[in-house]
């Protein structure tokens, strides 16, 4: 879920006559970024090598999660913008599709028939789908379902889609066009209670009786709607055997090699585990590599060794030291060993241990602990005196200590928990980026944990550090692609629940999260645009520009003029987010210029609305006049949008804000901002002479 970093805004300063607005109420002050502030480039980099670092082994499949992966990401860039969970308008007038029919294509065909391992579930599919119009097929997440239902899809027609819901809502079969002749597959997994009123749906009105839709529903699942077939994963060596043959062009390992690769194959626990193994085997083999040096960089390798070391007879502080490697990895060499020494000091009071009789001090141990995980300490980089950084030779061991701590030492829980607590409540920001993100890991192992000490823990608090803690915890849970829709349905819950609560779905969806389903996202802060009385204006403001870029523009730009049209709340809603999205930019990223989307109609709205609307007699939007002059006029003779859009606006104003629009034309043909024979085709615009 990666994205491109945010732009530094630059913005300039101009004339301001009118008043500036009334201050927002603040959360509780602290050393915490305030919710709406924009994310900085240096800060998304640090950020984006924790979640890389992290999540190596959630992003190293390329298209084999249950080809789920491949699909979603060949839907196209409108279909990905297009996300719109509820009720938002793309184009004015134009209602976009809550699904889209995404067709396999000839080469994935192709590839699943020849790497396919048949099992006893895909040939009673198949039988069923001879009579039956629908089918569920019921199993455990991660085990190959949707491969299996695909293949029986095609072995019966010989086409298949797979529908793909945009948002979170669940999809009303009603809506659909379904072809005579053609498979469909829909996944359910993530929705049980749904199942019953989607599939009764579709025998009803979607299901014509030309074509044939199967159904992942969750394990155990009854109906009374359609038969169910309770899937059996394929056995990973045949799996591993067939995708070896095919992808490694006809070249085997040896014997020894062979046995390894069986191994290991037979320690995965999904297909697109084994799947994933047999195309590293592959570019091994190909490249002439060695197969066990392979297997040596492999995950399920290294925590082999991470448990081993953690279970020697290490001191305390040992094991409390590679814990702080795990987490704070190339932060300074003084933070990590803090840490560590606190982390010690709750193990000690936990255990009622006496810590005067600790036999080993820190630094006299630091050279072999540090062997242990594969770290070293360097200097920082930033010249003489800068002190020395911990890092990680495999910054990916930092995932693997985190699951080997948390899974094999059930023990120290407790005592983690409150650590990483204290240590975000009191670390650098570049400490929180770390903490927040570990948490996000831990709650890939049990989401339910992490809600309960941690997530709600800081959604009692007022303080915008707790908040960020929160954000950068979703942000990393959703990298997982198996929690990815459970993190948008608790961000769903959290905009709609208290102020703390909405201040941390505002921050986590200025992320890849919000990013990622950009409708879901613009809808939460609709909501709280129109409902929470001003608090949130601001940090929806920012955040609605983060998610500003050029997959999302019109996305964006279009929910914005809904806004403007929903009473005083929306409009300053609106005004407040546009004026960031006409801030400068620095050039060369993904953020576009508003001057270059052709869009007149939302413009149009959005820059009058920025321009005219008011609060007790005082511009919501101050800024948006010296944005207009000297920044988007600037553009005026070369783009046509922009004179089309411009001319509009002037041609519109009235009243009050007519007269404001004569006077900063004159302010700033006066300053020499505007060229004379502008200035008076506006004015005359204006004037309506």
């Amino acid at each position: 879920m990666s994205e491109p970093p945010p732009e530094d805004p630059t913005p300039e300063a101009g004339p301001q006559p009118a008043a500036e607005r009334e201050p927002e109420p603040q959360p509780e002050p602290d050393d915490g970024p305030p919710a709406g502030t924009t994310v900085s480039a240096q800060e998304w980099l640090e950020r984006r090598r924790s979640l890389d670092d992290l999540f190596a082994d959630e992003r190293s499949s390329t298209g084999t999660r249950d080809l789920i992966g491949q699909l979603r990401a060949d839907v196209s860039d409108e279909g990905t913008a297009y996300q719109a969970g509820r009720d938002l308008h793309v184009h004015r007038g134009v209602a976009r599709p809550a699904v889209t029919m995404h067709p396999l294509t000839k080469e994935k065909i192709d590839d699943l028939r020849l790497t396919l391992v048949a099992t006893r579930s895909q040939a009673e599919t198949r039988k069923l789908l001879d009579e039956e119009s629908l089918v569920l097929l019921g199993g455990p997440a991660e085990t190959g379902k949707a491969t299996t239902a695909l293949a029986a899809l095609l072995d019966w027609g010989g086409r298949a889609s797979w529908i793909i819901p945009h948002g979170l809502s669940v999809p009303n079969p009603r809506d659909w066009r379904l072809e005579p002749g053609h498979g469909y597959l829909l996944d359910l997994a993530d929705a049980p209670d749904a199942v019953d009123r989607v599939t009764t749906n579709l025998q009803r009105a979607g299901a014509d009786p030309g074509c044939r839709v199967v159904v992942l529903v969750p394990e155990y699942t009854k109906s009374s709607v359609a038969p169910v077939v309770d899937h059996d994963p394929p056995p990973p060596g045949e799996v591993f055997a067939r995708h070896l043959a095919v992808h490694a062009a006809g070249l085997r390992p040896d014997d020894g090699d062979r046995r390894l690769l069986e191994e290991e194959a037979a320690a995965q626990s999904a297909p697109w585990q084994v799947v994933e193994l047999a195309r590293q085997a592959a570019t091994a083999l190909k490249a002439g590599g060695s197969v066990d040096a392979m297997l040596d960089r492999r995950l399920s390798r290294m925590r082999g060794k991470v448990g081993s070391d953690l279970d020697r007879r290490t001191p305390v502080l040992g094991r409390c030291f590679m814990t702080s490697i795990a987490v704070l990895h190339g932060l300074p060499e003084s933070e990590v060993s803090g840490a560590a020494l606190a982390l010690a000091e709750r193990l000690d009071e936990r255990w009622h241990r006496d810590r005067a009789t600790r036999p080993v001090r820190l630094w006299e141990r630091l050279p072999l602990w540090l062997s242990y995980v594969d770290a070293e300490a360097t200097a920082a980089g930033t010249g003489p005196g800068g002190g020395r950084v911990i890092r990680l030779r495999r910054p990916s061991l930092a995932a693997v200590m985190l699951r080997v701590i948390w899974e094999d030492h059930p023990t120290i829980r407790d005592s983690l928990i409150d650590w990483l607590l204290w240590l975000g409540g009191t670390g650098s920001g570049h400490t929180r980026i770390k903490v927040g993100h570990a948490v996000g890991k831990l709650a890939t192992f049990d989401f339910d944990m992490v809600d309960e000490r941690f997530l709600r823990v800081w959604s009692r608090s007022r303080s915008a550090r707790d908040h960020q803690l929160a954000a950068l915890a979703l942000e990393a849970a959703a990298e997982n692609p198996s929690l990815t829709r459970r993190v948008h349905l608790h961000l769903r819950a959290m905009a709609a629940g208290t102020n703390p609560a909405k201040a941390i779905a505002i921050r986590a969806y200025a992320s890849s999260v919000g990013l990622s389903a950009p409708g879901e996202a613009l809808a939460a802060f609709r909501s709280l645009v129109l409902l929470g009385g001003g608090r949130f204006h601001e940090d929806v403001a920012g955040s609605v520009s983060y998610l500003y870029r050029e997959a999302t523009a019109r996305t964006v730009l279009a929910s914005l003029e809904d806004w403007v049209g929903l009473g005083p709340a929306g409009r300053r809603g609106a005004a407040l987010a546009f004026v960031r999205l006409v801030t400068p930019i620095v050039p060369g990223g993904d953020r576009p210029e508003l001057s270059r989307i052709e869009t007149p109609g939302p413009l149009v709205t959005l820059w009058r609305n920025a321009l005219a609307h008011e609060e007790r007699g005082c511009l919501v939007a101050p800024e948006s006049w010296p944005l207009l002059l000297a920044h988007w006029l600037r553009h005026y003779a070369e783009r046509p949008i922009v004179r089309e859009v411009t001319d509009e606006v002037f041609r519109l104003f009235e009243g009050r804000a007519a007269q404001r629009a004569l006077l900063y034309l004159r302010l700033w043909r006066h300053q020499g901002g505007v060229p004379g024979e502008l200035h008076d085709h506006l004015s005359r615009l204006v004037s309506g002479s």
